[in-house]
C-alpha cells in the first residue's frame, strides 16, 4: 500500500474523513438537513483532495476522495460533476485498478459514472463503463486472486465490528455491476443479455446472503419469475421451469420464516407480512400458469407444423440450432438445486404429444390459477381477475386441441364462453373498454369455434340437419356476430354511418376490419329454409364485406398496409358473387 508522507498529514486526513461519514451516514435528518449535510461532506473531501495533491500524497487516497465527491454530488443532482471526479478517480487508478487497494474504487467508479450515463438515457455509454467494473472484477478474481483492501482502510480508518469485510464489499460491488447492466440491456432492447445479467445478479445475492443476511426473500422470488417469462418467450422450457422453481423455494423459505414470527394476529407489522406473501404468492402462481399455456401452446403449434410435413431436414436442423443455443446459455441457480425437485417436478417441461400428456399441464394451470382468483378477486382487482379469466379461457383453448372427442371439444370451448361471458357482463366498457374488447373478440372467436365443430360434424355425417341443429348452428352465429358487434361499437369509426365509413385508428384497423370479415363468413354459415331469412342473412354478409372493401377504396394511404392481407381480395370476391346469389333467390322468392 502506498504511504502518505507525513503521520500529520495522516492523522489530518483519517480525522476529515471521519467527520464526512458522520455527516453522511446521519439518519432521520430532514431534505434541507440532508442536502446541507452533503454540501458539508463535499467541502472536507475537497479541502482533503487539496491537501493529498499538495504533499503529492498516494493516489489511490485521492481517487477514493474524488470517488466519494463524486457519489455527493450525484445525490445532490449535480450529474456532470459526478462524472467529471469519476473519470479523474478512473484516471488516477489507471496503473492500480488491479491491485488490492485500487479494485474497489475503480469497480465503484465504473459502476457510478455508468449509472448517471444510464439515468441521463446514455444506455450505450453505461455499458461500456459497466462492463469495465465487470471485466475489472473478473481479472481481480481469476488472474490476481488476492485479498482486496477496504477503502476505509486505505484512509486510515479501521474497520468497525460488523462491517462487511472488503471480499463481501468487492462481491456486492459486483452484484450492483450486474444489476444495473440488466438494467441497460433491458433498455438497449437486448432481451437475452437482459435475461443473463438478471440471473447472475439474482445468483450473487443469493450467495453474498450466507455472509449479509439481507436477501429480500419476496424480491427475489418476484425477479426470478420475471426472468422466467423470456424463456417462456423464446420455448426454452427447461429454463423457464427453473427460474419459477427457484422463486416458489424462495417464497417458501419466506413463508417459513414467517410462521416462525406467529400468526397473521400477532401485530399489524406481521399481518402486513403476511399480505405481502398472498400477493406475491398470486403473482408467481400466475407466472406458473402462464409456463403451462405456453408449453400447450407451443406444443400444438409443433405438432401442427409437423402435420404440414414440413423439410424433416430443416426440422432437424432447426432443433439442434435451438440446443446449441440453450447449451451455450444455460443458467443455473447451483446452490439451489437439491431443493428445486418438489416444485420443478409437478409440471414436465418436455413437449406434448397427446392428451395424456396435456392434461396433467391443463389442470396445474387450473390450480395455479384458482391460487391467483383467491388473491385477485373481482371485488378488489376487477382488471386482474379479468385477465386470469382469459388465462382459464386459453387454458381449454388448448386443451381443446389435444381433445379428439368432438362433444368434449364442444364443451371445453363453452366453458370458455362462460367464464368470459360472465366477466364482460360484470366489467363497465366505459371504465375498461380496452378490455372488453379483448374479450369481446374472444368471445366471438369461441362462439365461432363451437359453430366449426357443429359444422364440421354435420357436414362429415351427410345426414340431413335436424331441427335443434339448426337452431344451435344460428344460435353459435349470432352469438359470434353479437361479440364481434359489440367490439366494433366501441371502435371509432368501427361501423358505417349511412354511406360513409370513417378513419380507423392505427392500432385497431387490422381487427376492425377481420371482425367485419369474421361476420360475413358468419352470416354466411347459418342454414335456413326460410328464403326471406336467406335473403336477409346474405345480405348481411354483403354489408359485412362491403365495409372492407368500401374502407380499403376510401384510403388509398392505407391500401399498401392493407393488401398483405388475403381476407381483403376475399372481401372484393365476394362482393362481386355474392349479389348474383342474391338476386337469383329475390327471383325465387318472387317465383313462390
Amino acid at each position: 500500500m502506498e504511504q502518505c508522507e507525513t503521520t500529520d498529514t495522516r492523522a489530518w486526513v483519517k480525522e476529515r474523513y471521519q467527520e464526512v461519514q458522520r455527516l453522511t451516514n446521519k439518519r432521520e435528518t430532514s431534505p434541507s438537513e440532508l442536502h446541507e449535510g452533503r454540501c458539508m461532506a463535499v467541502k472536507i473531501l475537497t479541502e482533503i483532495l487539496e491537501a493529498l495533491t499538495k504533499d503529492a500524497l498516494c493516489n489511490t487516497m485521492a481517487a477514493i476522495t474524488h470517488l466519494n465527491i463524486g457519489i455527493l454530488q450525484s445525490d445532490m443532482q449535480e450529474p456532470q460533476l459526478a462524472k467529471e471526479n469519476f473519470r479523474r478517480c478512473i484516471g488516477l487508478l489507471s496503473a492500480s485498478e488491479s491491485t488490492p487497494e485500487g479494485i474497489l474504487p475503480a469497480i465503484s467508479a465504473n459502476n457510478q459514472i455508468g449509472i448517471v450515463h444510464a439515468q441521463q438515457g446514455a444506455y450505450g455509454k453505461a455499458k461500456d463503463f459497466l462492463e469495465q467494473a465487470e471485466n475489472l472484477y473478473i481479472k481481480f478474481t481469476e488472474d490476481v486472486q488476492l485479498e482486496p483492501v477496504n477503502m476505509v482502510t486505505i484512509m486510515g480508518i479501521e474497520e468497525i465490528e460488523g462491517d462487511l469485510c472488503a471480499r463481501s464489499v468487492l462481491e456486492k460491488l459486483h452484484t450492483l455491476t450486474l444489476y444495473y447492466l440488466a438494467q441497460v440491456c433491458r433498455e438497449l432492447d437486448d432481451k437475452q443479455s437482459f435475461a443473463l445479467y438478471c440471473h447472475r445478479t439474482l445468483s450473487k445475492q443469493l450467495s453474498l446472503n450466507s455472509i449479509t443476511r439481507d436477501l429480500d426473500h419476496v424480491e427475489w422470488a418476484l425477479n426470478a419469475a420475471t426472468i422466467s417469462q423470456y424463456f417462456i418467450e423464446h420455448d426454452r422450457f427447461p429454463q423457464a421451469r427453473h427460474h419459477l422453481a427457484a422463486a416458489s423455494c424462495i417464497l417458501q423459505r419466506y413463508w417459513e420464516s414467517l410462521q416462525a414470527k406467529g400468526g397473521r394476529e400477532t401485530s399489524e407489522s406481521v399481518a402486513a407480512e403476511y399480505e405481502t406473501y398472498d400477493h406475491r404468492s398470486a403473482d408467481v402462481a400466475r407466472c406458473w400458469a402462464k409456463y403451462g399455456i405456453a408449453l400447450l401452446s407451443a406444443s400444438r403449434e409443433r405438432l401442427l407444423q409437423r402435420a404440414e410435413q414440413e423439410d424433416q431436414c430443416s426440422e432437424n436442423a432447426k432443433d439442434q440450432e435451438v440446443q446449441s443455443v440453450q447449451e451455450a446459455a444455460d443458467p443455473r441457480f447451483v446452490d439451489l438445486e437439491p431443493e428445486l425437485e418438489p416444485f420443478a417436478g409437478e409440471i414436465t417441461d418436455q413437449y406434448l404429444l397427446d392428451f395424456n400428456d396435456a392434461r396433467p399441464v391443463f389442470l396445474n394451470v387450473r390450480k395455479w390459477l384458482d391460487k391467483a382468483k383467491a388473491y385477485y378477486t373481482f371485488e378488489n382487482h376487477a382488471s386482474d381477475y379479468a385477465h386470469i379469466a382469459q388465462d382459464v379461457s386459453q387454458a381449454y383453448k388448448y386443451l381443446a386441441f389435444f381433445e379428439e372427442n368432438e362433444d368434449r371439444q364442444a364443451r371445453m370451448h363453452k366453458r370458455r364462453a362462460d367464464t368470459l361471458e360472465e366477466i364482460v357482463q360484470g366489467l363497465s366498457p366505459r371504465f375498461y373498454r380496452a378490455l372488453c374488447r379483448d374479450i369481446w373478440i374472444e368471445l366471438a372467436e369461441t362462439y365461432s369455434e363451437m359453430l366449426d365443430i357443429k359444422i364440421d360434424r354435420l357436414q362429415a355425417s351427410n345426414e340431413k340437419p335436424t331441427a335443434q341443429t339448426i337452431e344451435k348452428i344460428e344460435r353459435l352465429a349470432l352469438k359470434s356476430v353479437q361479440h364481434y358487434t359489440s367490439y366494433l361499437e366501441s371502435v371509432e369509426g368501427g361501423k358505417s354511418s349511412g354511406n360513409e365509413v370513417g378513419s380507423l385508428p392505427d392500432d385497431q384497423l387490422f381487427q376492425a376490419l377481420y371482425s367485419h370479415f369474421h361476420i360475413g363468413r358468419l352470416y354466411n354459415k347459418i342454414i335456413t329454409a326460410d328464403v326471406q331469412k336467406k335473403m336477409e342473412n346474405m345480405q348481411n354478409s354483403i354489408n359485412a364485406y362491403s365495409f372492407i372493401v368500401q374502407y380499403y377504396d376510401e384510403h388509398p394511404e392505407r391500401q399498401e398496409q392493407l393488401k398483405k392481407y388475403e381476407f381483403i381480395e376475399l372481401s372484393k370476391e365476394f362482393v362481386s358473387l355474392l349479389p348474383l346469389t342474391l338476386d337469383r333467390l329475390k327471383q325465387q322468392q318472387m317465383k313462390e
